[in-house]
């Protein structure tokens, strides 16, 4: 990402006159501060397919959209084949339809150059009504279809963005890990994003190709040298908006980041987590400039090219209309020379006329397919990259572990050289309470995830008695573990649902109440609007909000009524204050010789309580023991830490 610094001078000046009232009761050190600089300017040079409009040629456009069209047809197919065929089917028909039409005037236009009119209307009144009917049934057929790719749109956008979630979901963790992957991941969301446009775009696009088809056609029929009027009607119209849609795309392309970024604090301006800090800390007068400055950036950009959008659509029209005017010469010419009948020639104006409409909107609509065939094209190829990386491991069932082994197991995460978790043997029993202790980077959260089977070792091996995690089905496995991580969801659901997630629903609440109590949540609970069923998201309307505290009470809930055979806490008290604290830690001791129980933490002396403390320094096991032994033990690890924060 390259940054470079602009002068913002409009932002200045809008800032300078949003802030008078604020400085007038300001000190006069501060009234005399100069602006602040402005924002760096912002171009993520890492984006896929920065520039994508502006570097393709005309055949990459047209390669790349019948990719596009054939992708969006294959979703369409997937989700309703019914809608897709009703689509197919009614395009079709309007473009016959277009043919129809434009044939029946041409038969009916010499019927009404008689020297009788009464006499011609009665002679093309057949060639008129069919005339009518095509339109009329071109007409219906586009409700039909328009109708079809409304119900088609939902089912498409939903199939796209429920596959990605899914195998979000399923992949293994390592996939997260491997380089690039979040760059795709959200190159392919926007694929998933614009799904919803997409049978739209396709429909209008291929409507357009099929009336131009039908125009060329019919004209062609009628003469072999209306084809090249046609082509002089409409080309210099259809280059005109392939440059104008340039300009377009170049405006978008390059204030994306600035809208971006705008987007972003836009929301943490407005959001009530920011709130107090925000005025506190009096962030608004330098924030309200930073904002003013994002969006004078983004409005001049888009006013600098209305200047030369305007010259290309005026050069265009010009150029169109002298065509246009050549058009016409030439079919006077031809029907001077008798080469063509005055009827014809009318029915090739109708039909430029026609074919003009339908060249609009296949350049409007085949830029929008181009640049939206380019992220739906990264969409499935992350769709089969991820594919191959769902977690599939075995069929073995893992049952509760008496026990757990790592046997030489170690961890080196993609792109890195040096192990995170060097070869460790290791051996964790139940009924144990076991703490892992060490400084940031030692190894604890990796360690953690081999030993649930959330990820497995890249040498070695971990054992639930003589299963090893490698080759059992991992969904069986996670149903005996009960997990909370240091970062737990604050889910937008009901508080029930926040206890119970992941667990087939019972009834009645005792066991809920239960795991409440035992974390000290019960009092808080019921003090709710709908205790159990109140919404946990305050954001939403009608929804609360718990303090940081509370959420990790709910998650060790959320553990706790899992009842699960291996417990692991990874720093589950570090928001927590000495009463909940010492009651989580008790209600571990309690309910230690059912299960296996880890615990990961930096407040050393909740360490006390284990039954085992294990050391880890750069990824290896330093020492381990009770924590007596080991404070009480020379150039201990842990001696040294936990003196440290006696200090502190």
């Amino acid at each position: 990402m390259t940054r470079r610094l602009t002068p913002g001078k409009q932002a200045a000046t809008g800032t300078a006159a949003d802030g008078a009232a604020e400085t007038a009761s300001v000190p006069a050190a501060r009234t005399a501060a100069p602006l602040p600089a402005a924002p760096p300017e912002l171009d993520y040079n890492g984006r896929k397919h920065r520039r994508a409009m502006d570097d393709a040629t005309l055949w990459d456009m047209a390669r790349r959209i019948p990719m596009a069209l054939g992708q969006t047809a294959r979703l369409a197919w997937s989700v309703d084949r019914r809608m897709a065929i009703t689509i197919v089917v009614c395009q079709l028909l309007s473009g016959i339809g277009t043919a129809v039409m434009l044939s029946a005037v041409a038969r009916a236009l010499p019927q009404l150059m008689v020297s009788d009119p009464r006499e011609g209307l009665a002679q093309a009144w057949p060639a008129l009504a069919a005339a009518v009917l095509a339109m009329a049934t071109g007409a219906a057929m586009w409700i039909l279809a328009d109708w079809a790719t409304r119900r088609l749109n939902p089912k498409i956008a939903s199939a796209a963005d429920l596959t990605l979630v899914d195998l979000h979901m399923r992949a293994e963790l390592a996939a997260y890990d491997a380089e690039g992957f979040s760059d795709r991941s959200q190159a392919a969301e926007i694929g998933a994003l614009r799904a919803v446009d997409l049978a739209d775009d396709a429909k209008t696009l291929t409507n357009g190709l099929i009336q131009l088809a039908s125009a060329a056609t019919v004209l062609t029929s009628l003469h072999p040298l209306l084809l090249g009027v046609l082509l002089l009607s409409v080309v210099p119209r259809g280059l005109g908006g392939v440059i104008a849609a340039r300009i377009d795309y170049r405006v978008h392309d390059r204030t994306i980041s600035a809208r971006n970024v705008r987007g972003m604090m836009r929301w943490w301006l407005t959001t009530a987590d920011l709130a107090d800090e925000l005025r506190a800390n009096t962030m608004r007068g330098y924030l309200h400039f930073w904002y003013r400055t994002m969006c004078d950036r983004v409005e001049g950009r888009e006013l600098e090219a209305a200047r030369p959008y305007l010259l290309i659509t005026l050069f265009a029209a010009s150029l169109g209309g002298l065509f246009t005017l050549g058009m016409w010469a030439s079919l006077a010419g031809l029907v001077l020379a008798g080469a063509m009948s005055t009827a014809i020639a009318g029915t090739a104006v109708v039909a430029s006329q026609t074919a003009g409409r339908a060249l609009n909107s296949i350049i409007r609509y085949g830029t929008v397919m181009f640049h939206h065939g380019l992220y739906l094209s990264d969409y499935h190829e992350f769709i089969d990259e991820v594919r191959s990386m769902t977690t599939a491991r075995g069929t073995t069932q893992a049952k509760p572990p008496q026990r757990i082994r790592l046997e030489g197991a170690s961890y080196t995460y993609p792109s890195k050289d040096t192990a995170a978790v060097q070869p460790i043997t290791l051996t964790l029993n139940r009924g144990e309470v076991v703490a892992f202790v060490g400084e940031n980077g030692a190894g604890k959260s990796t360690l953690i995830r081999m030993l649930t089977g959330l990820t497995v070792p890249t040498d070695g091996k971990v054992l639930w008695d003589d299963t090893d995690l490698a080759t059992a089905c991992a969904e069986s496995v996670w149903r005996h573990v009960g997990l909370v991580p240091q970062k737990n969801g604050h889910w937008p659901l009901a508080a029930r649902e926040n206890i119970t997630l992941g667990q087939p629903c019972e009834p009645g609440d005792e066991r809920i109440w239960d795991a409440a109590d035992r974390v000290g949540m019960t009092t808080a609970l019921r003090e709710l609007p709908d205790q159990l069923d109140t919404l946990l998201a305050r954001s939403v309307w009608g929804g609360h909000e718990l303090s940081g505290g509370q959420w990790q009470r709910l998650a060790c809930a959320r553990a706790m009524y899992r009842e699960p055979a291996v417990l692991v806490l990874d720093e589950p008290t570090s928001e927590m204050d000495a009463r909940g604290e010492h009651q989580i830690f008790r209600e571990l001791r309690a309910m230690a010789p059912d299960r296996i129980t880890v615990v990961v933490t930096h407040r050393l002396d909740n360490v006390r309580m284990a039954d085992r403390v294990i050391v880890l320094d750069q990824g290896t096991v330093r020492e381990q023991g009770s924590f007596d032994e080991l404070i009480a033990t020379e150039r201990s690890l842990l001696g040294e830490l936990y003196a440290l924060a006696q200090d502190r």
